[in-house]
């Protein structure tokens, strides 16, 4: 089965009728019938209903293969330009980036922008879609806020551990504290970003600061159709209630009227790079820049 009679076949299709067909193609009516009988025979299967000459019924056979054949086709003339573009234009790698993550990795994120053996198109999603995109190859790699292992067929890498930080109103009781000891919360209102951005990451940092669970109905309260920390620090320099944070995303929101600690014993949350294998050249040029990164910040950073 060669592509060139695939054509063949989709123009007899589509016109329904082979003088048409022919016409289309600029070729002979009779090199094209033969064509297809090649087609035919190769697939052992009876593709057009002859009954009437000159018009073109599929039988069921050829049904399924019009199916087939132009995705085929779409795909071969897309390789095809791909491949004449190639000197001309860098492989295009796209990574989805978690929230927050472009701060923690903005240095290396403008290298790769600015390098121009990359064509590196980022869009931030929540984890949760990050690693759905990539699964299922709609995306070529992702950062995370600890996919807790990932798996399902990708391949992970921590890129470093970043600390979470307490965000308290300026004027609570424990504002003025060096850092928090996670034993004095227990009574506290705490709130929290939607779990469904990061589940993970949510029930680590929520088991954290109330180890023992909430001790009352309303103890924990959600900010909804949150992108972030800004609402959760609203909600804290609002008085609705304390919240951890990850340090450099409240760092680069606006928090007046909060003030962040570190927590005793601290909490650090892996940032880790979700692909799938094999990786062409230009992803695992990306991959190498973005696990150059790989560290672990001290607790108080």
């Amino acid at each position: 089965m060669e592509l060139r009679q695939l054509r063949y076949f989709v123009a007899i299709a589509e016109e329904r009728h082979f003088g048409r067909a022919a016409r289309r193609l600029r070729i002979a009516t009779p090199t094209l019938s033969q064509q297809l009988r090649v087609l035919e025979r190769g697939l052992g299967v009876v593709l057009v209903d002859r009954a009437r000459p000159g018009l073109v019924t599929l039988t069921p056979g050829g049904e399924v293969l019009l199916r087939h054949a132009r995705v085929l086709l779409t795909r071969a003339d897309r390789a095809q330009d791909e491949v004449r573009a190639a000197d001309a234009r860098p492989e295009q790698v796209l990574l989805r980036v978690a929230f927050g993550t472009e701060h923690v990795l903005a240095a290396q994120l403008q290298r790769l922008t600015d390098d121009p053996a990359f064509d590196v198109v980022t869009l931030a999603s929540s984890s949760s879609d990050a690693l759905l995109a990539v699964r299922a190859e709609s995306w070529d790699a992702a950062v995370v806020w600890d996919g807790q292992g990932v798996g399902d067929g990708l391949t992970t890498a921590v890129l470093r551990h970043v600390p979470v930080h307490l965000a308290v109103p300026a004027d609570h009781r424990l504002a003025t504290r060096s850092r928090v000891e996670v034993a004095e919360l227990a009574g506290e209102t705490v709130a929290m970003f939607p779990r469904t951005l990061s589940p993970h990451v949510w029930d680590v940092m929520l088991h954290h600061v109330l180890p023992d669970g909430a001790a009352r109905a309303g103890q924990v309260v959600t900010e909804p159709l949150t992108l972030g920390p800004v609402s959760v620090l609203r909600s804290v320099a609002a008085r609705k209630g304390v919240a951890p944070v990850i340090a450099p995303l409240a760092e680069h929101a606006d928090h007046d009227g909060t003030v962040l600690l570190p927590l005793d014993p601290p909490l650090l949350i892996p940032l880790e790079l979700a692909w799938r294998e094999p990786v062409g050249a230009a992803l695992g040029r990306v991959l190498a820049v973005l696990r150059s990164t790989r560290r672990t910040q001290p607790p108080d950073v």
